[in-house]
């Protein structure tokens, strides 16, 4: 693809990548982050005030309520790399189309799931081994979830097309206000009004419902070229096509992380039983707040490699790529200082001091972490071919990890019982670095 002739003034064309990368890249990050501190402090009020029962009820129910934020993922990601494309071709009719038909595709896949949710939850609970307290409370979690589900699909969808509108600065201040307001809400229904898991949903839902509606009513505004007009809320075949065909990857990564969490659980109760389901919630809270980094670096570069991409200026799209592989590597080696070095204060933070728990947990940290670099490049590099297009090769790379996750994690539980199943991650990372490291030079020998 030629470069094509735009504005000399066009800072994502025109800027240097590295201004443009932290540009971007700061606020997403910040805001990822607001979003991992208010996951944090959900765990904290759950592990202090509901004990191990609510932490193992919790692990068991959130990968389940966990694909409505895979499908907001897929809409959020399709539609902003589609708009970013299509403003780098010059085409904002066409961009301002996608706007719309992402509403229109939330505002169904809530109804959809709202009613599936309600009916289906108990059953997938029991089918993954809950039962006693921890079914009840899990239930409680997932019915309030699923109800409520549109609001994390709007946020997830329009907090993406936001900072692809040039307002990153403004999307962080909207989830940090959220977060502000899910501590409140933790507190009121989990401490003041003891709801137990019910109140821990309600929070988040209602957060998400904040976040999400903020960022959408900037499309019905003046202030961007973006406008959601109400025949652009028509759906068309061609365009949910594409954006379900860009955002698969999305929706595949985030169901990834949903599986993962459903394998662990199901693997740990088989080789040793709640106490372990529950140390592995504290490691899993502990790993969202590294991931959310990553997830911040990969949508932060998006809107530079997709602008860039559509305009056919593929030496800058390798730039910002090389510039975010970078930066993930230095965040994942500061966090593998940071957890080996102070695991014992980590799983207080989540469980307080529980002598039962904090050796399983202090010992699944150990295991299990030092493939945080390569979990890291993975996301990124997934994004990445998201971003230029290319979702062939990034749906079969998060394909293949949920595969080779599930041989791995119970081929080690029969092998080598827990410690296989801690292992099993940073393997599946380590396999998948290389295969994907190959992708990306056969992409850069398309482009030479």
């Amino acid at each position: 693809m030629r470069p094509m002739d735009i504005a000399a003034g066009e800072p994502l064309l025109n800027e240097p990548i590295s201004r443009l990368f932290w540009r971007y890249s700061i606020p997403t990050i910040m805001s990822m982050l607001v979003t991992g501190v208010y996951v944090t402090i959900d765990g904290i009020f759950i592990g202090h005030y509901l004990g191990e029962q609510g932490l193992a009820a919790l692990m068991l129910a959130y990968p389940v309520g966990a694909v409505l934020y895979a499908i907001g993922a897929m809409v959020g990601m399709g539609s902003a790399a589609l708009v970013s494309i299509n403003l780098g071709q010059g085409n904002k009719d066409k961009a301002r189309h996608f706007v719309g038909n992402a509403l229109s595709l939330c505002l169904i896949a809530g109804l959809v799931m709202a009613v599936f949710g309600s009916l289906a939850s108990r059953d997938i609970l029991i089918w993954l081994g809950a039962e006693g307290d921890i079914l009840t409370g899990a239930y409680d979690y997932l019915v309030w979830y699923f109800l409520l589900g549109v609001f994390p699909i709007l946020s997830l969808t329009f907090t993406s097309l936001l900072r692809n509108d040039g307002r990153p600065g403004f999307v962080t201040c909207v989830l940090i206000a959220g977060g502000l307001l899910n501590i409140l809400l933790d507190w009121l229904l989990i401490v003041v009004y003891p709801m137990g898991l019910a109140g821990a949903a309600i929070a988040t839902m209602l957060t998400q419902a904040m976040t999400g509606l903020v960022c959408l009513q900037h499309f019905f505004s003046s202030k961007t070229e973006l406008r959601i007009r109400w025949h652009k809320l028509r759906l068309t075949i061609d365009n949910c096509l594409n954006i379900a065909r860009v955002g698969f990857p999305s929706m595949l990564m985030t169901l990834y992380l949903s599986v993962v969490l459903t394998l662990h659980n199901m693997a740990f109760l088989w080789v040793g039983g709640p106490i372990l389901v529950a140390a592995y919630g504290v490691v899993s809270y502990t790993e969202a707040i590294f991931y959310l980094i990553f997830e911040g670096i990969a949508f932060g570069t998006q809107p530079i490699l997709s602008y860039n991409a559509g305009a056919g200026r593929y030496d800058r799209v390798k730039q910002a790529r090389k510039l975010a592989f970078s930066v993930t590597l230095a965040t994942a080696f500061i966090g593998l200082l940071l957890i080996y070095g102070f695991p014992q204060a980590l799983v207080y933070l989540f469980a307080g001091d529980n002598e039962v728990l904090t050796p399983i947990a202090v010992e699944g940290m150990r295991l299990y972490f030092w493939g945080l670099p390569m979990e890291g490049l993975l996301l990124v590099g997934a994004s990445f071919f998201q971003a230029i297009n290319c979702s062939r090769e990034a749906s079969i790379l998060t394909a293949s990890k949920l595969v080779l996750i599930a041989v791995l994690i119970y081929g080690l539980a029969w092998s080598l019982g827990a410690t296989g199943v801690w292992l099993a991650i940073p393997i599946c990372s380590c396999i998948l670095a290389v295969w994907m490291w190959f992708a990306i030079k056969r992409q850069d020998g398309l482009h030479a």
